[in-house]
């Protein structure tokens, strides 16, 4: 029997050994690409993985936090620590990649839905206030002691303003000198300042009075609507009486809470609900109800609670001890919180269907670590690594961690560290640069750093040549055969009504259009700008170096060396927005643009591949609107340039607003195509009638400006052509709407080129033009 006993449970272990060496196999094919992304030594995978599969989170058991006096992690004044605690090692020494660790997300989130989720979860909005030192404030507008001076209130008094105003705590401490620590007036001006709100100064300051202090501003206690920060109440007569006799209570929730999730008990004092294991209400109502008639139910995000009361009358609350805010203060304070979390941010790429369901988008999820991730500090020599992996399970379910493991030999008792920064940024100063963003520290350096880049570029505008673009050219014959790679129909059929012909391959046309290479002696759609308007990270170093300072030229940045200057510049101008965008695209995948005006937040999205930074011109039309201007430009072998003036396409990107102010930080819409005499009429009605022809001109000159000035530094080989798209975003300079350079790209020729009446399409007219006989009712040609 021993024996048997002892064969079974050798076959169960070898059951378990080979189940366990499937699931591993299964595990490292699937996560491969990710674990070798991380550099996470070899011999760590299989351990990685038993702590995943057995949900193993023990870095607990080898840490400690710990309080220290050592600050020689601090450089230039600044801490290195997102915690106020230091974590140290705890047992005996750890050895490089002698062990891996999982360390949990405390939240993860989208931007689109972070300020809702801190709204509907009220515990993590504690949590997060806890983590930035940033807290709702309560009660009536607190007065300035006449017995103390301005210093010793600043410290109260700096977080109420930058609160309600929204605005940095720097900014808020100089607004307050300004009024002389006068909390209202500070607000007043940040209100004008940010939004110039046409409301009169008497309005502005008693809705801030209303909103610091939770009430209506009238004094009167019987209201029937308020909020606190975890319910909204009404109050209401059920038979239309003169008393309300019956409240509603509505708690925002997840919109995936079903009625399994919440907890609901009620007697005719008492209410308690607790919203998926947390406690969202516990405590004695203001008077009794009727605990039979009372119910709830969740729909579309809300749990409503409906009580009736035992008796018609006005409740001054709804719990005993509720604190009244007020939802537009308290929006505002959610969005604060928001914009700080940037500093604690870290992000994933994840590719998603866009909204129309036609296409993948490139889509980022942000996530902040637990307490214990979170107090591993900076350190440019660290002796850890900690980086985001995503686990998929078998069933299709990812969870995030990060993983966290020794790279160099770590004692008892030392703190434990890692580097902050990307380990691809590798420049001292713009390692100082990516660092601000997360840990405070003076910022003079990036101010000197700004100012040097502006010099450099008035210099490059004050030195720049462009060349002379050719007026005539000569043809022994008219091209007649084309080759066009993966052309659709609707090109073959514009390109044969032309009566061209279509070639099956480059050797044999006399014009190729979007070959994949360059053919001898052929004209080719391979213009050496191609390369360099290819990407808006090399076009923005381009515009630098050889247009220099353009008063149509915004400042734009490339995020991988020039963080530094990047910051100065938003430092500058604490008003400026942002548009990022992402390069590093795969085929087919779209990645979206971000709108924002938190330099913060662009740094942060170095981590996720947002190689570029431009700054945007003041909205000349409506600030919820972003209206851009399409121009087609075609550069010959020869040097002969023309401007496409049988259309001018017009687009409209729409801002997402709170309140009067577009929302700090959003993905830019698509834009949606708007009729050029819509924009015609709004100009005329704005800056007059002829406003959409001079806007015209303007961008045509731009367009030949920069294209002198790029063929100046030799941008042409003689040989070959290329289509661009110059778009213009519509900004107001002074009193008037001049067009900004928005971006530039190549045009490709193998698809519709107007999306207009007939979808026509350029080609027949590229190649009339590139032979010498262009048709004026379709090309202007630009000439010096």
């Amino acid at each position: 029997m021993a024996t048997g006993g002892s064969d079974s449970a050798a076959a169960l272990l070898a059951e378990a050994e080979n189940a366990f060496t499937r699931d591993y196999s299964w595990f490292e094919t699937t996560h491969r690409q990710q674990l070798e992304t991380l550099d996470l030594p070899r011999e760590l995978w299989q351990p990685l993985f038993k702590k995943i599969s057995t949900n193993t989170l023990d870095i607990g058991n080898y840490v400690v936090f710990c309080e220290t006096e050592d600050d020689s992690n601090n450089v230039d004044g600044g801490s290195k620590r997102l915690s106020e605690h230091r974590l140290c090692l705890a047992k005996d020494n750890l050895e490089e990649a002698s062990d891996v660790f999982l360390v949990d997300h405390a939240w993860t989130t989208t931007v689109a839905k972070a300020a809702n989720e801190l709204n509907e979860i009220p515990e993590l909005l504690d949590r997060m206030e806890r983590l930035t030192g940033i807290y709702e404030p309560t009660g009536k507008v607190p007065s300035m002691p006449d017995t103390e001076s301005l210093d010793a209130t600043m410290s109260v008094n700096v977080p109420i303003v930058a609160s309600q105003a929204g605005i940095s705590e720097e900014r808020a401490r100089k607004l307050l000198c300004r009024t002389g620590g006068d909390i209202v007036e500070a607000i007043v001006l940040a209100n004008d300042e940010i939004s110039g709100m046409s409301d009169t100064q008497n309005d502005i300051q008693a809705k801030i009075i209303e909103q610091l202090s939770g009430g209506d501003g009238s004094g009167d206690e019987q209201v029937l609507e308020w909020s606190t920060r975890k319910y909204s109440c009404t109050q209401y007569s059920l038979d239309d009486g003169a008393l309300p006799d019956a409240i509603d209570i509505r708690i925002p929730v997840p919109a995936y809470v079903t009625r399994s999730d919440v907890k609901f008990s009620v007697s005719q004092k008492h209410l308690s609900v607790l919203v998926l294991g947390n406690v969202v209400i516990d405590g004695d109502l203001h008077a009794n109800i009727s605990a039979e008639e009372a119910t709830w139910t969740t729909d579309s995000g809300v749990l409503t609670i409906t009580l009736v009361k035992k008796q018609p009358e006005y409740w001054p609350v709804a719990i005993t001890g509720e604190h009244r805010i007020s939802p537009a203060a308290h929006r505002k304070h959610i969005l604060h919180v928001c914009n700080d979390l940037w500093r604690y941010f870290q992000g994933y790429d994840y590719v998603a269907r866009s909204l129309d369901q036609q296409s993948l988008v490139k889509c980022t999820n942000w996530y902040i670590q637990d307490e214990v991730g979170l107090a591993i500090e900076h350190s440019d020599s660290p002796n850890m690594r900690s980086l985001p992996f995503i686990y998929l399970d078998k069933q299709g379910q990812m969870t995030p961690f990060n993983v966290v493991w020794p790279i160099q030999p770590i004692t008892k008792g030392q703190v434990l560290s890692r580097d902050y920064c990307p380990r691809w940024l590798t420049d001292p100063e713009q390692r100082k640069g990516y660092l601000h963003a997360i840990f405070k520290s003076p910022t003079q350096f990036l101010l000197d750093a700004y100012k040097t880049l502006v010099e450099g570029w008035a210099n490059v505008a004050k030195n720049a040549k462009g060349a002379v673009l050719t007026k005539s050219y000569v043809s022994d014959a008219q091209a007649k055969t084309v080759y066009i790679r993966d052309a659709s129909a609707e090109v073959k059929n514009a390109v044969e009504s032309a009566g061209l012909c279509l070639a099956d391959s480059a050797d044999t046309a006399d014009i190729v259009f979007d070959s994949s290479t360059e053919i001898d002696g052929k004209p080719t759609s391979k213009h050496p700008l191609n390369s360099v308007f290819g990407s808006n990270e090399i076009t923005v170093k381009a515009l630098q170096a050889i247009v220099g300072a353009k008063e149509w030229l915004c400042p734009g940045f490339d995020m991988k060396s020039q963080i530094c200057e990047f910051i100065g510049a938003a430092l500058m101008d604490s008003n400026s927005w942002w548009l990022l965008s992402n390069d590093q695209t795969t085929q087919n995948i779209q990645s979206q643009a971000i709108f924002t005006s938190d330099w913060v937040a662009a740094v942060r999205h170095v981590d996720v591949g947002y190689t570029t930074a431009v700054k945007c011109a003041p909205p000349a039309i409506a600030s919820n609107h972003l209206y851009v201007v399409e121009k087609r430009a075609l550069l010959t072998p020869d040097d002969r340039l023309y401007i496409w003036s049988k259309n001018t396409w017009v687009y409209r990107h729409t801002i997402q607003m709170s309140e009067k102010n577009p929302e700090p930080y959003q993905a830019l819409l698509a834009a949606e195509e708007v009729p050029k005499d819509t924009l015609a009429q709004l100009l005329a009605k704005q800056f007059g009638k002829g406003a959409f022809e001079k806007l015209n001109r303007d961008a045509d000159v731009i367009v030949a400006d920069i294209i002198r000035l790029m063929l100046g530094e030799g941008s042409s080989d003689g040989k070959n052509f290329g289509l661009f798209s110059f778009s213009f975003a519509l900004g107001r300079h002074y009193d008037s709407v001049s067009p900004f350079l928005h971006h530039v790209k190549p045009v490709p020729f193998s698809k519709s080129f107007d999306g207009g009446s007939g979808n026509a399409t350029i080609v027949p007219e590229v190649v009339a033009a590139l032979s010498g006989s262009a048709d004026p009712n379709c090309w202007k040609q630009i000439e010096n």
